[in-house]
């Protein structure tokens, strides 16, 4: 029985190593995607301000310039949403919320204005890589 208890705690305990480095390898994927998204998006509206083409290849430079930009940030926001859960500072509990408010919320780096679910204090939650 006891055996079979260590084997438990060893097994979670290797669970949880591996949801930590899945989820950093994630968010260091978001940070790669959005700055790709953001430098391609710039490079093509100055490529269309600055280059000398006609109107209609302009046109077109900028909306595959904002495409490639609302893809990448869609991208980066599900990773976001997927990779890991937010911590309230108020009771400490941690949970992943809704897409809406990943979407929606004011944000610091990684920590986002959130409602918590189980104490319904608004506040800055700090994203945290387990639970």
């Amino acid at each position: 029985m006891e055996r079979n208890e260590k084997m438990t705690e060893r097994n979670s305990a290797e669970l949880k190593r591996i949801e930590k480095e899945t989820n950093r390898r994630l968010l260091s994927l978001e940070v790669v995607i959005g700055w790709i998204s953001a430098v391609s998006f710039v490079a093509l509206l100055f490529a269309a301000i600055h280059g000398d083409m006609r109107l209609w290849a302009r046109i077109l430079f900028i909306c595959i310039g904002a495409a490639v930009f609302a893809v990448g940030m869609y991208q980066c926001l599900r990773i976001e949403h997927d990779a890991g859960y937010y911590e309230c500072r108020n009771c400490g509990k941690r949970y992943v919320p809704e897409m809406k408010s990943i979407v929606l919320a004011m944000h610091i780096g990684r920590s986002r204005r959130l409602k918590c679910p189980y104490c319904g204090k608004t506040n800055y939650h700090k994203k945290t890589l387990t639970k």
